[in-house]
């Protein structure tokens, strides 16, 4: 049975995409009250003040019918094109977020094949590089102490034998092998710090004792 391609059932799927469409929507509607407050009241204004003829009320009046034909419906389509951007470009954010999240969870999982691939016109380009090479800095690190590993079970092996064949001079140059292939082991496993280290100053007050720290 073929697999159904999925499709996208919700135009915005994160809860800040709402959030976001919800501020942009909300700051026109501030604008656009500020506007029709500049456009419409002096208008209204005039009509109210009882200073203007009857034939300046009826162009004022007529004024003010022309601009509520005119105004209105070029905002509702600025209203709705604003929408309709704030969605895509919510989605150029959203989009790189969710791939992020996928390859967070697949390194934690000790899965270091990952990289984050985004779109062309993704936004996060730059955070995506660091973190492929985030990626492929830990899988070079992690391949150095699987070499280590091989080799220095390569080496117990041969000490091994050599213990099996009671060869004292071979015994002596496979420990020190193993010696050397522990140290590098030991120099590719210190590459990783599981644990904050203290600030230099903080080392120094603690070499010199509480007094130090007291003058």
């Amino acid at each position: 049975m073929a697999t159904r391609p999925y499709k996208r059932r919700r135009i915005l799927i994160e809860s800040y995409q709402y959030r976001l469409l919800f501020i942009n929507l909300l700051y026109f509607c501030i604008i656009l009250l500020i506007f029709a407050a500049a456009l419409f009241l002096p208008l209204i204004l005039k009509l109210r003040s009882g200073s203007a003829s009857v034939i300046e009320q009826g162009e004022l009046a007529g004024q003010f019918l022309a601009l509520h034909a005119r105004v209105w419906p070029a905002m509702l389509v600025v209203f709705v094109l604003l929408a309709l951007h704030s969605t895509f470009v919510s989605h150029r954010i959203a989009g790189p977020l969710y791939r992020f999240r996928k390859v967070f969870g697949a390194v934690a999982r000790g899965d270091l094949s990952v990289r984050a691939n985004l779109r062309k016109d993704d936004y996060l380009g730059k955070e995506s590089e660091s973190l492929n090479e985030m990626i492929a800095s830990l899988r070079a690190k992690i391949a150095s102490i699987q070499s280590h590993h091989i080799e220095t079970q390569t080496v117990l092996a041969a000490l091994k034998q050599s213990i099996d064949q009671g060869s004292i001079e071979d015994m002596l140059r496979r420990l020190e092998e193993l010696h050397v292939q522990m140290e590098e082991l030991e120099v590719s496993i210190r590459q990783f710090r599981t644990h904050p280290e203290a600030k230099d100053e903080d080392v120094g007050l603690t070499a010199q004792g509480p007094e130090a720290a007291n003058p």
